[in-house]
């Protein structure tokens, strides 16, 4: 099976099932971890030749998940024949730079990639938000790990 041809939304919701079921601690990391996967998949989809736009940052939180590893949560806003949002997932490693990320980072502009047969599915390639964050007044040592 081809991966554009993943029920992605049946398996998100199938993710919330069991987060009922096991509970949400184990629920909600396995719900950020699909969300992440699902992003990456947009991005390359995006790449493929998406349409893109400028998109604000509203605002963003930072969730820990494990030991030593943040998620900072950008929600943002763009403009295509109405307002739409999104929301974009990156890993640190310490939560003192998620911190400082989602902190500096909120207000900026930066380009979004949306799928023009629905214009509401869109994304933020992490190239694209590297730029904005490079051009930031603080600097971002964690921007650009791997999880």
């Amino acid at each position: 099976m081809h991966s554009h041809h993943w029920p992605w939304a049946l398996i998100f919701f199938e993710l919330v099932k069991l987060l009922k079921v096991f509970g949400i601690i184990p629920g909600a990391l396995a719900a950020v971890g699909v969300r992440k996967l699902y992003q990456k998949w947009r991005q390359k989809r995006a790449m493929e030749g998406w349409p893109a736009t400028d998109a604000t940052l509203q605002s963003g939180m930072v969730r820990k998940e494990g030991m030593r590893s943040y998620w900072a949560e950008l929600s943002y806003t763009y403009f295509i024949g109405e307002y739409r949002s999104g929301t974009y997932l990156h890993h640190f490693r310490r939560e003192e730079q998620a911190d400082e990320f989602v902190r500096e980072i909120k207000d900026k502009r930066v380009r979004v990639h949306y799928d023009p047969s629905h214009p509401e599915k869109s994304v933020i390639l992490d190239r694209d938000m590297e730029m904005v964050a490079l051009l930031a007044p603080q600097s971002f040592s964690g921007l650009g790990e791997k999880p």
